[in-house]
Parts: C-alpha cells; structure tokens; sequence
C-alpha cells in the first residue's frame, strides 16, 4: 500500500515502513505527559515544533533561524554564531531523549530522535528485542550515572496565606532549573512535601528543601542542604525579600541563581563535601566525577600538591572515558594554569592545553564551561580576537547564569573587550557572594590602565588570595602608584616569600597575563616605586 499524504516514515532495521501521523502524535503525547521525560519548557517547545513541522511535511524549513526566530522569539536580524541558543537547547533535548528512552520509554513503540547535526527530528519503531541507544545518547546517559544526585523538594509555605503557595512552587522551579545548569550533578524536582511523591532513587546523594515565611517587612526564605546518605546539614542560608508583585520574580530568580552558585558552582558546598570524602582514595580507584572534583581544588588551593593530583587523577580519568567533555576542558585548563603560574615543576605546554581545550568544545560544542575554558587558553595564547569571540559566545548561551560568567568577564577584560568584561564581572560580584576572588584583577588591572591611581589601590583591598603571587603583585604596584611605599614595599616582601626569583623573572611572568604593553609597563612602574626593579 502507498504511503498517504500526512503520514510519517518509520525507520525499522534500515526499511521504510510508513506510520500515521496519529501514531507519532500519540508517541509525542505519551512523552509529554510523563514525569520522566525530564525537559524544560523551552527543550519542550523545541520537541513540539520540529515534530508537528515534520508531521506537516516541512522538515526542509527546519533550520536553526526558523527555530529561534518561531520558537524562541528572536527577532528577524538572529545571527547563530552569536547566539547559539537552538544548539544548546537541541543538545539539552538529545540528553532529555536519551534519558526517556532509557527509562519510562523503554519499551514505547515508537522512538523519536532529534540527530546531532539536525534539528529534523526521525521517528523509529522499538522492540523489546532490539533496544538501544545511539552512541551519543549512552556517552551523555553514563556520564550522567556518576553524578551526584540532587533532590529539590517544594519549599514548605509557613506564611498562612494560602495565596503565597505560587512563591513555594515558583522558587522551587527556579531553584531546579538554576542547578541543572550546572552539568556535574543530577536534578530531580520532587512535586509536593508529601513524602510519598518523592522520587524513590537509593542513589539521592543530597536533598534541598526549605520554607518560606512572612514578617512585616517582606519575605523570608530559607534552604538547607542535606547529606540525604549520612542525614547531616551542610549548608543553610536565608533570603529577604519585597513583597511587591512586580518585584517577587526577580527576588525568585536572583535567590535561585545564588543557592545554585553556591552549592553546586566550581568549589562550592556538594563538590567540596565530596572531594573531601574521596579525598584518601588512590588515582586509580577514583571515579569520573571524583576526578573532577580534585579539578576543584586546584583551582581553589593554587599549591603545587593540588596540582599535581588533579593532573594526575584526570589524565587517568581521560585514559578511560575519552569521550568526557569535562575532563578534556579540566585538563586544559590545569594545563594553562601551570603554563602561566609555574605552580607544579613539570612540564604542561600551552600547546596541549590549546588541543584539549578544542577537543572539549569539538565534542560538545553547547557546553559553556568548555567554551569559557577555550577562551582562557586562546587569551594565554596571545589570541586575543579569538578569546574575546568564544568569551561572548559562551555569555550569550546563558546571560542570567552565574556559572562562570566571572570568568568570562575576566577574559573578555583582560584580552582587550574592558567595559563589556568588566561589567559581566560587576554583575557577577553584585548576585553572586561566592565569585571567584581572581576575577578582581581585571577590575584592578582596569584602574591602573586608565592611571586612576587612587581608585586602583582601593580595588587591591578586596583581593582575597594573599598566597596568590598574582595578589601581591598587584598590590604593590597599585601602593606604587598611590605613593603608599611603606604598604608597597610589604607586598614586595611576601611577593618574594612566594616568588624568590621574580625579579628574574618578572617581565615573563607579567608578560604572560599581561597582553597590552602600555599596562605592563605600568605595573613594572609602579613595583620600582616600592623597591621592586625587574631586570628587562
């Protein structure tokens, strides 16, 4: 029988055979309507799309501006290269898919896909006998199996006003959809306090749950996070605020986005109390994930110990799953660090760095770490138009999120792009208490550029890494250029305590941060003034 107008092409052991479109509706509806089909409503609003236009016989029209400008709301001037928002949400469905797939939809009859490549979506019949995941699918899905697990349970509403049950929900939602922008760790959204509506996984590594309540100035949150294995506290925090209407989003939003830094950003509450209990364990034995993790701490500690563990422990890891995005960026980065601090005595060419940091991007090229990261090596490299390039592409993946977006605007700052990095690192500092204290340099690096002397030294007191050469560094020259020579010459006293050669070595090391001359030299200025003569 020919197949009619309307119906789909069913892909079965490379055959065609033909389905109704009915079918495939009532595959997309079964999606949908489970509570294990784990995707956003933006992924969701991209699945609808590309299956009805499919369905319609428009799969040609199916490209990244017709998706962005339909689906997405952008305007008619979208340009991809800068906003890359249908590949990362395309990327996030394929893991939402993949996850389905494994689980509730297992045994569905009908397998929908979105290929990596395409936004056109295929349309497969299962069989209990032939199951299977696509190479790209099992990667991501046992990725995902190390993780730790997160539970958000709705925050209890102890206000007495019934009509405050939208601010439990609502900040519940945004914490969840805050965490799972962080790739190390698995979300699940419990939907109600009632214990037996939780999700029943023995692998639950924490719980976040909290209440809201009133006082007669506004709002008050609070969160705690829970060991769920060991039914300890780590971590608790509240929140105050208006209770305007119109201000009520964005105090969900802003708390949201700092519980999430907070607890699982880079060094923070979940990586820190798991580093800490993998921390004996020999490099062999550890897992994926607690490789990762020593990548925390090194970045968190700068010591040569750290270091060298965390190389260490992900080359092994990279041994293993050469196909991990995370530990090909990590590595990269740990490779730069050492290139530009010196911290550990061997050898980590900038050149791997670069080729590893490529790779990360290559095989995951919506991962905003991995492309914060590339624009880090591409700025140690000297590639400052590059730098700045991948720096706005990976912001412009997720503007609201706190993630890393101190570390892009140091980037963005310090390979030329000022305003624009030192407003994103502003921002950071203004919602997030827990940036990344580094990221000051170029704030600091900022002031001294423009000969704003007083203002520089200012800044140098928020520095909060005394053991940080880089620290001292910068101190010093700021107290040179301010006249404050006694304060001066005691940052150049701990500079050598850390440093002893740099006077040596002084115009590499600067030279290696440093990408502008004019800003060089005024740093080598104002380290004469205290006492600090670096031989050319």
């Amino acid at each position: 029988m020919k197949p009619q107008i309307g119906d789909a092409l069913i892909i079965k052991n490379q055959k065609p055979h033909f389905k109704t479109n009915k079918e495939i509706n009532t595959q997309l509806e079964r999606m949908l309507g489970s509570e294990d089909f784990k995707a956003t409503p933006q992924q969701i609003a991209l699945f609808k799309f590309v299956v009805n236009q499919t369905l319609e016989g428009k799969a040609d029209s199916i490209k990244a501006y017709t998706v962005a400008t339909e689906v997405f709301g952008r305007r008619s001037d979208f340009d991809q290269s800068i906003d890359p928002i249908v590949s990362i949400q395309a990327s996030r469905l394929r893991q939402a898919l993949a996850r389905y797939y494994e689980t509730a939809g297992k045994y569905d009859p009908i397998r929908i896909d979105v290929p990596k490549g395409s936004y056109v979506p295929k349309f497969h019949e299962q069989h209990p006998q032939d199951r299977h995941l696509n190479a790209e699918a099992a990667v991501a899905v046992d990725i995902m199996a190390a993780w730790p697990t997160v539970l958000v349970r709705k925050l209890a509403n102890l206000t007495s006003h019934e009509e405050d049950n939208y601010l439990a929900v609502g900040l519940t939602a945004e914490l969840a959809h805050a965490l799972s922008h962080y790739r190390e760790i698995r979300v699940l959204e419990a939907l109600n306090r009632d214990e037996a509506s939780a999700p029943r996984d023995p692998q639950i590594d924490f719980i976040i749950d909290g209440n809201v309540r009133r006082d007669s100035e506004g709002i008050k949150v609070s969160i705690t996070l829970r060991d769920a294995k060991k039914s300890i506290r780590i971590w608790s925090g509240k929140y105050h605020g208006d209770l305007e209407a119109a201000k009520m989003i964005s105090f969900q939003e802003d708390v949201a986005a700092e519980v999430a830094v907070r607890m699982a950003g880079g060094n923070a509450e979940i990586p820190r109390h798991l580093c800490g209990l993998s921390r004996n364990k020999p490099v062999p034995d550890l897992t994926t994930y607690e490789a990762m993790l020593r990548y925390w701490e090194s970045t968190t500690l700068l010591t040569e110990q750290s270091m060298v563990r965390a190389i260490r422990a992900l080359e092994h890891a990279v041994a293993h799953k050469p196909d991990n995005v995370q530990i090909w960026s990590m590595l990269a980065a740990l490779y730069a660090n050492n290139y530009w601090l010196e911290i550990a005595n061997f050898s980590t060419p900038l050149k791997k760095a670069v080729d590893y940091a490529q790779k990360g991007v290559n095989l995951d090229p919506a991962n905003r770490r991995s492309r914060m990261i590339l624009a880090y090596v591409r700025f140690m490299e000297n590639k400052l138009e590059e730098a700045r390039h991948e720096a706005e592409k990976a912001y412009y993946m997720c503007p609201n999120s706190l993630m890393v977006l101190d570390a892009l605007g140091w980037v963005m700052a310090l390979a030329g792009g000022w305003e624009q990095g030192v407003n994103w690192i502003k921002k950071a500092i203004k919602l997030n208490p827990y940036y990344r204290p580094w990221a000051r340099h170029a704030l600091c690096l900022n002031r001294l550029r423009a000969e704003d002397n007083d203002k520089a030294y200012r800044e140098t007191l928020n520095l909060m890494m005394p053991e940080f050469y880089w620290d001292q560094i910068l101190r010093a020259a700021a107290c040179g250029h301010a006249g404050r020579i006694d304060e001066g010459q005691a940052c150049v006293r701990a500079l050598l305590a850390l440093k002893s050669d740099f006077a040596q070595r002084g115009r590499i090391l600067i030279d290696r941060y440093i990408k502008f001359e004019d800003i060089a030299d005024r740093i080598i200025e104002g380290l004469g003034k205290v006492g600090m003569n670096i031989e050319s």
